[in-house]
Order: C-alpha cells, then structure tokens, then sequence
C-alpha cells in the first residue's frame, strides 16, 4: 500500500541542489542491504546514525525510506528489468550502478503518476544523461515492457495487479515519456534545436457577438401514434396436449403399481422363513456333540522311571578326581573344625534356625498345592455350571421363539383383517377425491372462461379509450396548428404607421357642445 501524502508534499519541494544526493543515498542504502542478515527497519535505522543522513532533513528522510522499502517490496518485479537490462541494452554499463537502476525503475512502475513527469524529468536530469537515455529506451520499448517483461511479472504476480497498478499509470504518462526520450536522444547526440523563436504579434480581431433573432412561435410536436398491437393467440387459452399425456401415464402407472402391490401381499413371507430345515438341526447337533466330545478328555499319564537310573553305577576315578575330593574332604574338616571352636567358645548353632525354615517353607508349599487343588475344583463347578446354564439358555430360547411364532401368528391374523378394512376406506376414499377432482377441473374450466370474457371486455374497453384519446389529441393538435397559422398569418400582415382622422367624428368627451370638426 502507497504511503504518499508526506511523499507528494515532498515533491513539489524538491530542488535541483539535493536530487543528485537523495538518489545517490536511496540507491547507497539499497546496495548495502543484505537480505540474509539485515531487515528492513534495522538496516534503515541504522543508517539515520550514519553521518551521511545528517543532511537530509524529514522530509528528505520520508522519501529515502519510501524508496528503500518499495525495492525491497516489489524486488521481484524489479529484478526482471534490471537484469533484462544487463543482458541486452547494458552490458557495458557496471554492476555496481544497479541500485540506482533498481530505484529508477521502483519510481517509473509504482511512483511516476504520483510523483509527475516534470518532477521525474528533474530526478533523470540529475544523474548522466547518455546512462539515463539509455535505460529509459530500454524500459519504454513496446517490445520489451509490453512482451517478455509483462509475462515475467505474470507469472509472481496477478495480472490485474500488474494491469491496473503499473501498465495503466505508464500508459497514461507514455505520449509525455516518448517526447522526453526523443528529447534526451537529441541531447546524446547533439541535435538541439535552437531555443530562440521570433513571437508572431497578437492581431486585434472585433468581438464575435451574436446576432438576436426574431423570437417564433414553436411548432407543437406531433403526438406519436399507438402500434396496431398483435391479438392474444387462442393457443394460450387451450391446454397443451402434454398434459393429457401426463395424466394417461400417471393412470398406467397407478395400475401397474396396485398390481405390483397385490403380487408382493400374496408372496410376503416364501422369502423370509424363520424355522431351520431339518438338515440344519443335524449339522448344528453334530457340531454341539463334538464341541461337548472334546471337553471330557482323559489326563496325561507320566511315563515310569527307567530302571537304568535307580542303580548306581560305580565311578571310576582319576588322579586329579581323586585329589580333589581329598581337598574336599580336608576343607570339609577344617570348616567343622572351626564351629566346635566357636561352639565351645560360646557361639549359637545355626542347625535350629535351618531346620525351623525348612518347615516353613514345606508348610508354604502345602498351602499353595492346597490353594491350587481348591481352584481347580472351583474351576470344574463354574464349567458345570456353565454347561447347565446353557441349556437352560437354550431352552428358554425354544419356549419364547415357540411363543413368539404363535404371537406373529395371530398378529397377522388382525394385519390382514386390519389391512383389508383398510383397503375398503382408502377405496371409498378414493372414490369421493376422483369426484371431488372432476368437480373442481368443472370449476376450474368455467373460471378460466369467465376471465377469459374479462380479459376480452378490458380489451376491448381500452382500445376504444384509446381510440378515443388518440382523436382528441388529434383535434387538439389541428387546433393548435391553426391557431398558430392565424397567428403566424397575422404577424406577416403589414402593419400601417399612419393614423387616419376621420373630421367627422367627434372627440368623445361626454359633453353637450361636442362637436366635430366639420360641424365648426
């Protein structure tokens, strides 16, 4: 969004003395800038500590930051054309002069109707005129702004966008650019014309004042004539043939409906049977059987020790085996040794403590073998449980199903004695809505009669009221162009100046001694 009312108060104000330095700063403040490291505002502030920014005032401030942020805003549009402009017209130009390119075109594309062409023609003025008409030509060419540079702006932005806020501007503006080039083409290349003219003299010349003309009497204007209008087509007073056809179809349909009807009441239930057949039952027994078959298996009997294993062999020992069980023998006596010692120097014997855990822990095992064996028994009269409560399941299953046969048995019997009382009502009913339809199309054929007389006697009404206006207006008009013709006639009469005396007549006054001029 423009931010441009400080901007245009700017730029009535700007004088030739500072242009050079605010384009030199704006485009210094843009080369500087890192996209990957500074932002915007940083990179702004910072430069007002900078002693360059000591001679601009505020106002010179506002336009500096107004030009850095729109390059830096629109950079992608921008870069299109400078870098078009390195590749074609200015590949000798230096990189290190693109900042000022990017400003110049941040001001032709969004700020040069703001800004003014004879403000504009004083920042170009400014900088070098050979550098300046160069890129300018570049720009304003119509194969290059109105052909690759417009699609390369398509395709980051809107076309409307691109349209309405950078060609319309330009466009408006180009007649005035175009005459600035050729201006600055003749300035390159030394072909000025000569700034002295000879002024023509002004000639003096009578005022052209018009002449009155004899004021007329206008002509009335004729009044129009009604357009003999086409009658009503009597087709829009007969009904179409469409809807007779629509009824036929609507009866078929009816009929074929009722008959579908009566075909499903009569085949209502071959389709849906609830009782199983008897191969079923056969196959669902067997199944159950050897489900139950399965449940009674006998334990696993325990193979019997081999015999092999209850005789002991005799081992046949060799040196070391016989080395170690001596070592083993002697530490065993050492260690026996050492408790009678300590016995006999007072110390417990551990053999109690041993023998009292022993026995609590044979007595843990029996509890948890008897805990077991009581978990076992109550897991056998759960399943008993179980299997007995599934067949009273199942039986309860048999008494209601028998039960529920027997109640949609006699639910039927009243659907169909409710059903065909039904069918009676709905028949008598019918009967009175297909009378009452007759009656109300009757109805509806003698209203539309009725306003079809209404319509003809408005009709017929209106024309003669008609008739009758478009006469009067007729008389009125003949009246009123006879009247103007007398008028008219009456005005082209000469009239006589002189003023006859008649010496016979007297003067009028109301006397008794009147007398005329003859008589004295």
């Amino acid at each position: 969004q423009k931010v441009g009312i400080t901007f245009l108060l700017y730029k009535f104000s700007m004088e030739g003395s500072n242009l050079e330095q605010l384009m030199h700063i704006s485009s210094k403040l843009l080369s500087t800038f890192n996209y990957k490291t500074d932002g915007v505002d940083k990179h702004f502030q910072s430069f007002l500590k900078s002693p360059e920014s000591n001679h601009l005032d505020e106002n010179g401030r506002v336009f500096v930051s107004e030009v850095f942020a729109g390059c830096i805003r629109y950079n992608t549009l921008i870069k299109v054309v400078v870098d078009g402009y390195y590749t074609s017209d200015g590949r000798t130009c230096l990189r290190t002069e693109s900042s000022l390119y990017f400003v110049l075109s941040y001001l032709i594309m969004f700020r040069l109707e703001e800004l003014g062409m004879n403000n504009f023609k004083k920042l170009v003025n400014s900088q070098h005129t050979g550098k300046m008409y160069k890129f300018l030509k570049f720009v304003f060419n119509e194969n290059n702004l109105y052909g690759w540079i417009k699609d390369e702006w398509y395709k980051t932005y809107d076309s409307s966008f691109i349209d309405a806020n950078i060609l319309l501007p330009i466009q408006r503006l180009e007649s005035e650019m175009t005459e600035y080039i050729s201006h600055l083409d003749a300035i390159v290349n030394n072909r000025l014309p000569s700034s002295y003219t000879v002024k023509s003299t002004t000639e003096m010349k009578p005022f052209n004042l018009t002449k009155p003309k004899p004021r007329q009497v206008s002509t009335p204007e004729e009044i129009p004539t009604l357009k003999v209008y086409k009658p009503v087509p009597k087709t829009t007073y007969i009904p179409p043939m469409e809807s007779e056809t629509v009824i036929k179809n609507r009866e078929t349909l009816k009929i074929r409906a009722k008959e579908r009807l009566l075909q499903a009441e009569k085949m209502q239930f071959t389709c849906a049977s609830t009782e199983k057949s008897q191969k079923t039952k056969t196959i669902l027994k067997q199944i159950i059987d050897e489900r139950e078959a399965e449940l009674d298996h006998e334990p696993i009997k325990p193979l019997p020790f081999p015999t092999s294993m209850r005789e002991s062999q005799p081992l046949k020992l060799n040196t070391a085996a016989i080395l170690r069980e001596g070592a083993r023998i002697q530490k065993d006596e050492e260690e026996e040794e050492k408790r009678l010692a300590k016995l006999e120097a007072g110390q417990k014997d551990g053999s109690e403590f041993q023998k009292w855990q022993e026995e609590m822990k044979q007595k843990d095992t029996a509890e948890k073998l008897a805990e077991i064996k009581r978990k076992h028994l109550e897991g056998q009269l759960s399943y008993e449980e179980v299997i007995i409560a599934r067949q009273n399941f199942i039986q309860d299953t048999r008494d209601k199903v028998y039960q529920m046969k027997e109640e949609s048995e006699q639910l039927m019997m009243e659907y169909f004695s409710h059903r065909d009382d039904h069918k009676k009502e709905m028949r008598k009913l019918v009967e009175t809505v297909m009378q009452g339809h007759q009656n109300a199309q009757e109805a509806k054929i003698k209203l539309q009669k009725m306003k079809q007389k209404i319509v003809q006697q408005v009709e017929r009404e209106s024309q003669e009221l008609m008739a009758r206006a478009l006469e009067e207006a007729e008389e009125e008009m003949k009246r009123k162009v006879e009247l103007i013709q007398q008028i008219r006639a009456m005005e082209s009469v000469p009239i006589i100046s002189t003023k006859f005396v008649d010496l016979t007549e007297t003067g009028g006054q109301g006397l008794l001694a009147e007398m005329s001029v003859a008589e004295r």
